[in-house]
C-alpha cells in the first residue's frame, strides 16, 4: 500500500495497519535516493512507513522536516523510532539532516556521501553506520569535495571522525563496495542493527558548565544535575523508561538530593530512586491525582516528600539553591535559583520557549498568573545575565515536531518572553489573540485555546480569562 506525491515523494503503509494495532505506534524510515527509481520494502518483515524521498541540489531539509511532521500528525507513527537511510549524494541530505535535527534520528545508515563537519558534530549521539570506499566515484570517503553552493563537503570517513571527536560512542564505520539502493536496503546486517534502535535507550547527557548538567529522555523531558561540595542536586527526572541515578552517576559520585519543579509525571516519575525529595506541599491536590494517571504504579514515598516554601535554600555545602514560587501550571510550581552559576531552573513555570500550560486543575485566572510573572520579572531586572532553563528543551536539538502553532526551533527563555507573557495574559480574551481551540485530554476535561503574541504562548480555559 502505496502513495505518491508531486514533492518526489513516495509513502508505503505497513499493510492492514490501523491505529487500534498501532499501539506506540509503527517505525518510519526515510529512505533518501537521488535516481528516482522506486524501492521495494519488505512489509513482512520490517513493518513500518517506508518513506522514500527523491533529492536533488534544490531540495531544502526544512521541506522534508516539514512533510515529515504531517505524516507524524496524520498516521500512527512512533517518534521514537525515525530511521534515516542514504546513498551517494542522496546522503549528502541525510548528512545535512542530522546535523540540523540531531534529535529526530533513532538511527542513521549512511553509504558514502559528504557533509560539513562542524554541522554533523551536532549529531553526537546519534547511532550511526558509515559505509565508505577511498574509490568512491562522487566523493572518496576521506576526500573533500565542493558542493554547487561553494561549501567545502568532507567524505564520510572524515565525518565519522568528526562524529567521534563530538563524544559518539555508537558510530560505526565499515569499507564496502558502492551499493545500489536496492543493496542498501536489503543489507542483512544494517537492517536488524538498525530496528531494534529507539530513542527510549538512555538519557542524553550534557555538560552545561562545570557542575552544571542537563540531561533528556526521549520524550523530551530534560533534567538537570547541579553539584555543590558536600551534595548534587537533581532538578527533576524526566520520564524515560531506564532508571536514572545509573546515569547520573556518570556525572558525580556526591549524595544526591532531588528537588522538583512540581508534581507532573514527566517531571518526577523516577522520584522513588532518591532518599531526599523536595516539592511544594502546595502541590497535593494535582498530585492526587498523578498518582492516578501519569505516576500510576510508581513506588514514591509520598509522605516523604519535603516541602519547600518560598525563599527556601537548598544547602549543597557552599553552594545554596533558592527556592522561588510561580503558581499557574500547578499550584506548587517553583523555580530554582543557582546564583553561583547564574542558572534559574523553570521547570514549566513559564514554558520551555513554546507555550506554557495553565488549563489543568486547579486552575488560577490568567490575571493571578500575571502578577506571579511581575513578581519573576522584577527580580530578572537584576538576574538579567542568568541562564533560564526549562523541562523540555528538546527544541534546541531543532527537533520538527513542537506544536506546529509556533515552529521555531529554539526560543530562549529569558525577560522578553515573560513581559511578552504578561500582555498576552490581558489580551488573551480580545480578538488581538488568534486562538486555537484545543480538545479536551485525560489532564483537562474541559475544552482550553492555545494562543500566542510575540515570544510568549499559553494554553487557558475560557473561565480563566
Amino acid at each position: 500500500m502505496g502513495m505518491e506525491n508531486k514533492n518526489k515523494t513516495y509513502l508505503e503503509k505497513p499493510a492492514d495497519f490501523s491505529r487500534e494495532k498501532a499501539g506506540e505506534g509503527y517505525p518510519l524510515l526515510l529512505y533518501m535516493e537521488s535516481d528516482g527509481k522506486k524501492q521495494h520494502w519488505d512489509q513482512e518483515k520490517y513493518p513500518c512507513f517506508f518513506w522514500q524521498v527523491s533529492v536533488d541540489k534544490d531540495t531544502e531539509h526544512m521541506d522534508i522536516a516539514e512533510q515529515m511532521r504531517s505524516l507524524v500528525e496524520e498516521f500512527p507513527i512512533d517518534v521514537s523510532r525515525i530511521y534515516g537511510m542514504g546513498a551517494g549524494r542522496a546522503a549528502d541530505m541525510l548528512w545535512e539532516m542530522m546535523g540540523a535535527y540531531p534529535d529526530l534520528f533513532a538511527a542513521a545508515a549512511v553509504s558514502g556521501g559528504a557533509g560539513q563537519t562542524w554541522k554533523v558534530r551536532r549529531a553526537s549521539y546519534v547511532p550511526v553506520w558509515i559505509f565508505g570506499r577511498e574509490d568512491d566515484s562522487y566523493c572518496p570517503a576521506g576526500g573533500q569535495i565542493w558542493s554547487s553552493q561553494g561549501k567545502l563537503l568532507h567524505g564520510c570517513l572524515t565525518l565519522a571522525r568528526s562524529l567521534r571527536a563530538a563524544g559518539n560512542e555508537r558510530v560505526l564505520y565499515s569499507c564496502r563496495p558502492e551499493m545500489t539502493g536496492e543493496e542498501f536496503l536489503e543489507d542483512k546486517e544494517v537492517l536488524p542493527w538498525m530496528f531494534v534502535r529507539s530513542k527510549r535507550e538512555g538519557y542524553r547527557i550534557e555538560m552545561l558548565r562545570p557542575g552544571v548538567w542537563k540531561l533528556q529522555d526521549y520524550t523530551g523531558s530534560s533534567f538537570y544535575v547541579v553539584e555543590g561540595n558536600t551534595a548534587a542536586l537533581v532538578i527533576d527526572t524526566g520520564m524515560g523508561p531506564e532508571p536514572v541515578t545509573p546515569w547520573i552517576r556518570k556525572i558525580t559520585p556526591l549524595p544526591l538530593e532531588l528537588a522538583l519543579t512540581h508534581c507532573h509525571g514527566d517531571h518526577m516519575y523516577h522520584a522513588d530512586e532518591f532518599p531526599t525529595v523536595y516539592l511544594s506541599a502546595k502541590e497535593k491536590e494535582p498530585l492526587e491525582k498523578m498518582k492516578h494517571t501519569m505516576l500510576e504504579g510508581r513506588a514514591i514515598a509520598y509522605d516523604s516528600l519535603q516541602d519547600i516554601p518560598d525563599g527556601t535554600v537548598i544547602d549543597l555545602g557552599g553552594l545554596g539553591i533558592e527556592v522561588m514560587e510561580l503558581p499557574g501550571h500547578t499550584p506548587g510550581s517553583v523555580l530554582f535559583i543557582d546564583h553561583t552559576h547564574k542558572v534559574i531552573f523553570t521547570g514549566d513555570a513559564i514554558g520551555s520557549g513554546q507555550m506554557v500550560l495553565l488549563q489543568l486543575d486547579p486552575v488560577i485566572s490568567l490575571q493571578e498568573y500575571k502578577k506571579n510573572l511581575e513578581r519573576l520579572y522584577g527580580r530578572l531586572e537584576e538576574m538579567d545575565d542568568y541562564v533560564l532553563l526549562g523541562g523540555h528543551m528538546e527544541q534546541e536539538g531543532g527537533y520538527p515536531f513542537g506544536t506546529p502553532y509556533n515552529p521555531s526551533p529554539y526560543n530562549p527563555l529569558g525577560r522578553e518572553v515573560v513581559q511578552d507573557m504578561m500582555e498576552l495574559c490581558d489580551i488573551f480574551g480580545t480578538d488581538k489573540v488568534k486562538k486555537q481551540r484545543m480538545p479536551p485530554d485525560r489532564l483537562c476535561a474541559e475544552t482550553a485555546f492555545l494562543g500566542y503574541y510575540g515570544k510568549a504562548g499559553l494554553c487557558a480555559r475560557d473561565s480563566q480569562f
